[in-house]
């Protein structure tokens, strides 16, 4: 997640800079078609043109509007699950003894682990494997990427750790646990009828905020409008520098330098039109999978470090993790 005040221009067009180059070609396309002999003054009618420019908007709208959605409700479970291991925390502490409480807060820990571990893996239909993505990775880090969960859980879990990474599903493996262990205290008598009600709740409520964050990392914006918006908005721009190029003829013939440079406008500003219909498509591309680690994704590393880092201090303890800080004012 970007966490500065505002991106750079200059950073912004080196990630979108294909589109740019691709308007540029076809605009020069265009106006050579223009003044080539045998199909000189070749064009498309401006009304097509605005036409499929007004069902782009909509489309491409309707595309980022649905992204950003999956992006917040992406954010609420990782807030929700923040909420969720303070009120865990705070409930073991107070009423269970302290390696016990420790057990369950370190399996916790183990399962967020489990979890972002789970949402990083790359998925077919992501964007992480465009080239624009892959260069401004070079900016920032993912955390996931230069460790394993095996490195990870093993100093939570100690001994149990082999038999959490045999499961197909170590998330699910370690909630399972944390559910036969509260039942178990509760038969014992070591947890009050409340407080184990209590804990029950919070362990179905982390189970609802990996289901839902599961639902979003393994099923994508509906491929189907997807590709439709990608394919309108590249029609269109590919058809701008046609419709365009007979204005700026027209405004050849007022004399003067425009007489020279008229038509040659029509470069620099189908460029500047179709850059920003490409951009925004590219925008909602790149952001459509809130979890993969890319620079607007939810930063659950930073969240899952942060939460590690309260509980383990909730502990008593006095070497902690350092929290993992923006690089380039960018959060994973």
């Amino acid at each position: 997640m970007y966490v500065g005040r505002s991106y750079k221009l200059i950073d912004f067009a080196l990630w979108s800079r294909r589109s740019v180059i691709y308007m540029v070609v076809v605009s020069g396309m265009a106006v050579a078609a223009y003044r080539l002999p045998g199909i000189a003054g070749f064009s498309v009618p401006w009304s097509v043109v605005l036409v499929l420019g007004t069902t782009v908007s909509l489309v491409a709208g309707f595309k980022n509007s649905q992204v950003f959605t999956r992006s917040g409700e992406a954010l609420q479970a990782f807030t929700q699950i923040t909420a969720s291991s303070r009120v865990w925390s705070n409930f073991c502490r107070d009423f269970l003894d302290a390696p016990t409480a420790k057990q369950l807060i370190y399996r916790h820990i183990a399962w967020m682990t489990a979890l972002r571990f789970s949402l990083r893996r790359p998925m077919p239909w992501e964007s992480m494997g465009k080239a624009a993505n892959i260069e401004y990775m070079r900016r920032y880090r993912i955390r996931e990427d230069k460790g394993s969960i095996a490195d990870e859980l093993r100093p939570l879990l100690a001994e149990q750790a082999d038999k959490v990474l045999k499961s197909s599903q170590p998330a699910l493996a370690l909630l399972e646990m944390q559910s036969v262990q509260v039942n178990a205290l509760f038969k014992d008598a070591k947890l009050p009828p409340q407080i184990y009600v209590e804990l029950t709740k919070l362990i179905r409520d982390l189970h609802d905020q990996q289901a839902r964050s599961d639902r979003i990392k393994n099923n994508p914006y509906p491929r189907q409008y997807a590709i439709v918006s990608s394919m309108f908005v590249m029609i269109f721009c590919t058809l701008l520098p046609f419709g365009v190029v007979p204005v700026f003829a027209e405004m050849g013939k007022l004399g003067g330098v425009l007489s020279t440079v008229g038509i040659w406008l029509t470069i620099p500003f189908s460029t500047l039109l179709g850059w920003a219909y490409m951009s925004l498509d590219q925008v909602g591309e790149s952001s459509a999978n809130p979890f993969e680690g890319n620079a607007n994704d939810v930063p659950i590393s930073q969240i899952c470090r942060d939460i590690e880092i309260e509980l383990r201090a909730g502990l008593g303890e006095v070497e902690l993790p350092k929290p993992l800080l923006p690089v380039n004012d960018i959060a994973t």
